[in-house]
């Protein structure tokens, strides 16, 4: 099954202490406090990761850590710098020494819960992902809902995606991947109508790409709707023409 929104989640991946100045190269000192410190070092290794300064970064959170062990944001930023490097060993170390030392934050849940999914540990990642949806301290849970679709839909569940799509649209009626998600669900369900609801209420709120165009001339031609596929395979053409949707188009017409 092709999904447009494409495999990624959604990104509420924490980056994390937003103190103003703290991407400056003029670093406090805060000899008298090795915890301070650390606390300043997490902050600018976070911003570098964000920035994609990743060796900046690496430095800033080895020195966090060497400062102050249990310091959750550090553990949690060199994580999400493992799964950038391609490193899912220390990735996961870190993100459990996380968790061991602040088991209800739901950020890191739903961190957790992508960097399992992206590792196939589908089962483990959907449980992640409800454990930050269900934390009442959460304030989107509406992202966990919709990770934990995405996740779903990577292990074929479509049934238990769909069911989670519908809790993420009724936390957030707006949300572009849960929108696109349940279109895309409804048109390979045989209801095209469906589809189209869902479809709609994503253009108001998205950007339309080369997926999400090509999922909108299917649901036209599944409603028998001719000159609305033609439109959105004119768009798709005009804007994405070397895009592997646009040659599906080209080949099916």
């Amino acid at each position: 099954m092709s999904h447009p929104g494409g495999s990624r989640f959604i990104a509420v991946l924490l980056l994390l202490l937003m103190v103003a100045g703290c991407a400056s190269s003029n670093e406090p000192r805060y000899q008298s406090s090795p915890k301070k410190a650390s606390r300043v070092n997490a902050e600018l290794g976070a911003n570098y990761l964000q920035a994609g300064q990743l060796e900046r970064a690496n430095a800033k959170l080895e020195k966090a850590l060497a400062q102050d062990s249990e310091n959750v944001d550090a553990h949690t930023a060199f994580a999400l710098l493992n799964m950038r490097l391609g490193k899912p060993q220390r990735a996961r170390r870190h993100f459990e020494t996380a968790l061991d030392l602040e088991p209800d934050s739901p950020q890191i849940h739903n961190n957790y819960g992508t960097f399992l999914c992206d590792e196939g540990e589908h089962d483990e990642g959907i449980e992640q992902f409800l454990k930050a949806a269900e934390n009442r301290l959460y304030d989107t849970p509406a992202y966990a809902y919709a990770n934990a679709g995405r996740c779903a839909l990577a292990a074929d569940r479509d049934d238990s995606a769909r069911g989670y799509f519908r809790q993420a649209l009724e936390l957030n009626p707006r949300l572009p991947t849960a929108l696109i998600e349940s279109a895309e669900l409804a048109l390979d369900a045989g209801q095209p109508d469906q589809a189209a609801d869902y479809f709609s209420r994503y253009s108001e709120v998205a950007q339309q790409g080369p997926g999400t165009l090509w999922l909108g001339v299917r649901i036209e031609r599944a409603l028998g709707d001719r000159e609305g596929a033609k439109e959105y395979g004119v768009q798709l053409l005009r804007r994405f023409r070397d895009s592997e949707e646009a040659q599906k188009f080209l080949d099916t017409r």
